[in-house]
């Protein structure tokens, strides 16, 4: 069953069934109406008085002047201590219960008229064998008597009283029996409680009886407890028997005699606690009506505090329909004014992620999980400063990594404002975070494998540093609170550069977005792939490897990205593992193996690469942005060599060659990266076989290779301009004249003889 979730839930994640999201409208509406709708609802409640206050700090708004009277209340520490003071003084009620039959003289001597019978019938049973103490017609009369000991006690009992136990020290049964009446009767008339004496703080406790509304206070050495004095008659009982069966037996038998007449009642002493905590004055004063609370530039004090929440409390008790409703627009606006400007700068400046869905989801899921620890920062009642923990720094190094600088730092601003939106306008937070989320970007801008990320943490703590730093020595705080902020800044900037290494893996996974670390990794010539190239593929390995050289170059020169136009021609050609030796640049023994067979077959092996590397380049979970190279760098090119051999060996006016069978089927090059590995393809292979290449020649083959492919309509669908033709024609030729350099001839050394 475990295996069937797990399979189920692997299918939901995988790149492929996420491609729903595409660039529909109404996905984006939906990812935005979700973001919008689950901030606000982490935004505070009601908030009357927008600035933070703490006492010692200056206020720097206003003059804020009573609207109305409203009391003063106490602070909430002292009220509770108060509270706490008062339950504890509170005498704890008790009823007083008769019982039903007072235990006094009398009902002992008929207790032990009772068992005296039950010890004779036993005699008389065993003078004619007819069973012991233990038979079942004694039993009903047992029951009646309830002391709870075991079958062999009661033989012991039975021996003792037949005179059978001789033990030195020990009193005849009589005088066993008189002990036991003694030891009851000295507490027949005692108060017994049902209840732990020492947990009465009060050392009284009020009595009431059933029925009655008077009540009267007894002192708690008066009362007993059952436990308090059946310990009393253990050790009595001991010192005189001297046995401790008949310990036993004795204290058993004094249990039923000791009732517990004053039973604890929890709900009267409930009503007493709240009847005393309702005596406590919840207020200090008040503040009448135009009365000033604070002046501006005053310091807040304590008293000035107590002042401000009480404000603030009473303005939120006074809140109607109206105010709440206007409330909830005021929320949903603030979110939507901030996120309407990030939508906006991804429309004009990043289009190209505004219009992939599942980036913006990406985008979305990060603001929320900041959002998420900005609320939890709330929620978390501990005297610590766990508002540094808000990751803001992990959003910036994730963005950094997944998308560039620019959309990090324009991200992180909107960031910053929702996290003091949500702690209720604390831009104390917001700008220590943006000052060490800022810093982790340009830590990881030019990153070149996930090590680095760990890097981060000097730059994060520099930031978290200085800028608390700065605010606490702007607001005069105490040089303790300034280190505790600093130790709880040094935990985020240890732990965010964590998370982002963990989180990062995920997002790759599940948002199908492909980093420069991954395509990093990718040039390693030790990953399976270019292991298995290089050893099946020697020639075509080396083709990928200089076209890699000259599409980076390229790449570079027009600000496409350099990497993935390297990644992309390195894996370009991996089908060709497959069937290696069909291909020119693998044929080290120079035949041919198309001569024997027919061009249009030649033709479907030679295409066939294409639908191998793609089924190769899934196979080993390359990016999908780096399978695209496998079928574009040939766009819908006719494999010209075997149409043009079709074409020459058929009889024209009987048979036709269609060209549909020797064409790649495409698609075309969709974007700059991959048509650069088309033209870097076709000028490697072709430029290669040039005799004596000198730069003219190879700058006219290149010219050449660009144009055709221009004409042939294989560029239409990128966003390849002429002036980025004309550079990439230059740094082709920067590249291949740099392999195809000439060399200087230097004479031969003549051999001397010596």
């Amino acid at each position: 069953m475990t295996a069937k979730v797990k399979n189920k839930f692997g299918k939901l994640f995988k790149p492929e069934n996420l491609s729903f999201l595409g660039n529909d409208n109404l996905i984006k509406a939906v990812i935005g109406l979700i973001t919008v709708i689950v901030i606000s609802l982490l935004l505070p409640s009601y908030k009357n008085i927008e600035t933070d206050f703490e006492v010692g700090t200056i206020w720097s708004t206003e003059d804020l002047i009573a609207p109305f009277t409203f009391p003063i209340y106490k602070d909430e520490s002292l009220y509770l201590l108060e509270k706490n003071e008062a339950s504890g003084n509170v005498i704890p009620v008790f009823i007083e219960t008769p019982a039903d039959d007072e235990p006094g003289r009398d009902s002992l001597k008929a207790y032990f008229s009772k068992l005296n019978e039950v010890l004779v019938k036993a005699s008389a049973i065993e003078k004619i064998n007819a069973g012991d103490i233990n038979s079942p017609a004694l039993k009903s009369a047992k029951e009646l008597l309830s002391i709870p000991i075991s079958d062999e006690m009661w033989i012991y009992l039975h021996r003792y009283y037949k005179g059978e136990i001789k033990t030195e020290g020990l009193p005849a049964f009589s005088e066993f029996i008189k002990l036991i009446q003694n030891g009851i009767s000295e507490y027949l008339r005692k108060n017994i409680i049902n209840y732990d004496k020492t947990k009465i703080a009060s050392k009284k406790i009020s009595v009431k009886k059933i029925n009655e509304k008077l009540q009267r206070i007894e002192n708690v050495d008066k009362v007993f407890a059952k436990n308090e004095i059946m310990s009393k008659l253990s050790l009595k009982f001991g010192q005189a028997l001297k046995d401790s069966t008949l310990k036993y037996i004795a204290v058993s038998v004094a249990g039923n005699f000791v009732f517990e007449n004053l039973i604890y009642s929890k709900e009267l002493t409930d009503l007493e606690i709240q009847n005393r905590v309702d005596q406590i004055p919840r207020t200090t004063g008040i503040v009448k009506e135009n009365e000033r609370i604070i002046s501006k530039h005053d310091p807040i004090t304590k008293e000035t505090q107590l002042k401000l929440d009480s404000y603030k409390r009473v303005r939120m008790e006074r809140i109607g329909v109206k105010d709440l409703f206007a409330q909830v627009v005021g929320k949903i606006l603030v979110v939507v004014i901030l996120l309407s400007m990030l939508v906006i700068f991804l429309f004009y400046i990043r289009n190209d992620i505004y219009k992939d869905n599942l980036k913006l989801a990406l985008i979305s899921s990060l603001l929320l999980l900041v959002s998420f620890f900005a609320f939890l920062s709330l929620q978390l009642k501990v005297n610590a400063p766990v508002e540094l923990l808000i990751f803001i720094s992990v959003a910036s190094i994730l963005l950094t990594i997944m998308f560039d600088s620019r959309l990090a730092f324009f991200t992180i601003v909107i960031s910053s404002f929702l996290v003091a939106a949500i702690r209720g306008g604390d831009y104390t937070i917001s700008f220590i975070s943006f000052c060490g989320a800022v810093l982790a970007i340009f830590s990881v801008r030019d990153i070149k494998n996930r090590s680095q990320i760990f890097r981060s943490f000097f730059f994060i703590l520099i930031g978290y540093s200085v800028a608390i730093i700065a605010m606490g020595f702007d607001r005069a705080e105490s040089s303790s609170k300034i280190f505790t902020n600093l130790a709880y800044g040094a935990i985020n900037s240890v732990m965010s550069p964590v998370i982002a290494y963990g989180l990062l893996i995920f997002y790759e996974k599940v948002f199908r977005i492909t980093t420069d670390l991954t395509l990093m990794e990718l040039t390693d010539f030790n990953q399976p792939l270019m292991r298995e190239l290089s050893t099946k593929a020697p020639g075509t390995f080396h083709h990928s490897v200089v076209m890699g050289n000259l599409a980076e170059e390229a790449a570079a020169s027009i600000g496409a990205n350099r990497i993935l136009s390297r990644v992309g021609c390195y894996y370009h050609d991996i089908g060709k593992i497959i069937k290696p030796s069909f291909f020119v640049e693998n044929q080290l023994e120079r035949v041919n193996k198309h001569e024997q067979i027919n061009p249009s077959l030649s033709a479907k092996i030679i295409i066939a690469h294409i639908k191998d590397g793609i089924e190769l380049g899934r196979k080993y979970h390359l990016p999908q942005q780096v399978i695209d190279f496998i079928p574009m760098h040939h766009g819908t090119n006719l494999v010209t060599y075997f149409y043009n051999k079709a074409k020459s060996s058929v009889d024209n006016e009987k048979e036709d060659v269609h060209d549909y069978i020797y064409r790649y089927p495409g698609p075309k090059p969709q974007n700059k990266e991959t048509a650069i590995a088309m033209l870097a393809d076709n000028v490697e292979a072709s430029t290669k076989v040039i005799e004596d290449p000198t730069p003219k020649k190879l700058e006219d083959k290149i010219d050449d290779i660009i144009k055709r492919r221009f004409i042939e309509g294989e560029l239409d669908e990128c966003e390849l301009t002429l002036r980025d033709l004309s550079k990439i024609k230059k740094a082709f030729l920067k590249i291949l004249v740099g392999i195809y350099h000439q060399r200087i001839k230097y004479p031969e050394e003549k051999q001397v003889d010596i």
